[in-house]
């Protein structure tokens, strides 16, 4: 039935992306009936959205932290790999992570830990998941390259959920995009995780997702079926992202499924994404990202901090969240989108659901 709908809504494009923003609302009653963290402030925020006010009710419940912006990669695209981030290289402090966790922790059902750097390089950073956890945030996920990862430790650590990214299935593949990665290393960190976590029945979620680009597509079957036979508990295939029409025609995919961008502009010589948003973002209505040096911006796409609504450590979440900048950006992307820079290339988010 399910199916059938989904296949309907599909004949009528606008109607179907409205449908998906609507989806993660439905996550939003049971967690309120059970007094799940962040759920009263989800109703509030949709409130707030529904109403297009710069000025949100609710608190954001989907918090991404930068444990660090370095990285031992060179991963072409992105602008930590390539040399393009434009910001101080540094690693947050557990004393400044947990006074961001103190401002932020009773509003957060969901926090995202890792944005530009591989977030293991934080010495601290087992510690900082654990210090999360004890301050009774739902869901804790991470993504890692997995080269550097210390299996006892995360497994350990209370991480609700790991995504081990990975280029390719043999090393000459993998290290096309990962490079400087050592593919045997990162397997024996997935294999040693997944054993700890059977050994220890840990409620851990291990997920891979294969990084899918012109070089490997050819490798894709191998990779679900290779994983499958490790228990991985997800195993997904990345679409790419790229930030130039030049890096688009040397990484993307035959298959334009797994595409973000319009073919057809893409075919013209421009680099713009399938669906382009119109005055609308959801997202920022239930999320916002928190560098390493306690900046506040918008949303994953300002990796360069173009856009910094205030610093967590110096300021209340309420004089960021509702501050001048943020109510202004907000009335902006409503009434001039196209205007936003970081908006660009990029497709839109939908609500945060409420895990």
């Amino acid at each position: 039935m399910i199916l059938m709908l989904k296949k309907m809504l599909k004949r009528f494009p606008r109607l179907y992306a409205f449908a998906q923003q609507l989806y993660p609302f439905t996550t939003v009653l049971p967690a309120l009936f059970i007094g799940r963290r962040g759920s009263s402030d989800h109703l509030r925020s949709t409130w707030s959205l529904l109403c297009r006010s710069p000025f949100v009710a609710g608190r954001p419940i989907n918090i991404t932290i930068e444990p660090t912006n370095i990285c031992n990669l060179r991963c072409p695209v992105c602008e930590t790999g390539n040399g393009q981030l434009g910001r101080p290289s540094r690693q947050m402090t557990l004393a400044e992570f947990r006074t961001n966790i103190e401002k932020i922790g009773a509003h957060t059902n969901t926090l995202m830990f890792y944005f530009m750097g591989e977030p293991f390089l934080n010495s601290e950073a087992y510690q900082m998941i654990r210090t999360a956890k004890e301050a009774g945030i739902p869901w804790v996920t991470t993504c890692t390259n997995g080269d550097l990862v210390d299996p006892e430790q995360l497994v350990m650590s209370g991480v609700d959920e790991v995504s081990f990214q990975i280029g390719g299935m043999s090393q000459e593949t993998h290290q096309v995009y990962r490079v400087n990665s050592d593919l045997e290393r990162l397997l024996g960190n997935l294999k040693e995780c997944l054993r700890l976590k059977r050994e220890r029945r840990a409620r851990l979620v291990i997920e891979t997702g294969f990084i899918l680009m012109k070089h490997n597509e050819h490798e894709v079957k191998a990779y679900i079926q290779y994983m499958s036979d490790l228990g991985v508990d997800r195993v997904s295939v990345v679409d790419p992202c790229v930030r130039t029409l030049e890096q688009g025609c040397e990484m993307l995919p035959k298959d334009k499924k797994h595409w973000f961008y319009d073919y057809s502009a893409f075919a013209q010589g421009v680099l713009s994404p399938r669906n382009k948003p119109r005055n609308n973002c959801p997202w920022i209505y239930y999320s916002m990202v928190i560098l390493v040096n306690g900046d506040v911006v918008p949303c994953c796409r300002d990796a360069t901090g173009k856009f910094v609504m205030g610093n967590l450590l110096i300021h209340s979440l309420d004089e960021i969240w509702n501050g001048d900048r943020f109510k202004k950006f907000r009335k902006k992307l409503f009434t001039d989108q196209s205007a936003i820079s970081i908006c660009n290339l990029c497709s839109s988010y939908p609500a945060s659901r409420v895990n």
